[in-house]
């Protein structure tokens, strides 16, 4: 009868024994830098956050900007047109007032593979 040798598999040896928890944040390693000092990185890094541009085109429209009326009734009534954003926050600051923006839309149909299909055009005012 022969004896057949029996190995044994080894697993390759792991870093981390246990698992981590999704709380705990990793262990930061140490690069070394060309001058020979370790130099530390932080734990957080943060980008820069950009705000976008509004898109300025022709097809946009033009929004127009109101006072309201001081009435109470629920619905709001235009009052003086503003000529932008930013002298209609200043008017309704100075006047305890809210203000509204209006974007003026007309309808359209275009008849697109035999269905009619209502689409929105906005208004330009000069």
């Amino acid at each position: 009868m022969g004896t057949t040798a029996a190995t044994q598999e080894v697993a390759p040896d792991r870093r981390e024994s246990e698992p981590r928890r999704a709380s705990e944040a990793k262990p930061t390693r140490d690069h070394p830098t060309p001058g020979g000092k370790q130099e530390e990185q932080p734990a957080v890094r943060r980008g820069l956050k950009r705000r976008r541009a509004p898109k300025e085109d022709g097809s946009a429209g033009t929004v127009r900007y109101f006072l309201t009326k001081t009435t109470s009734n629920g619905a709001p009534e235009l009052d003086q047109e503003m000529p932008d954003e930013h002298q209609a926050l200043i008017a309704a600051l100075k006047q305890d007032r809210s203000f509204v923006s209006v974007k003026e839309w007309r309808a359209k149909v275009d008849i697109k593979k035999g269905a009619p299909v209502i689409e929105k055009d906005p208004v330009v005012r000069e």
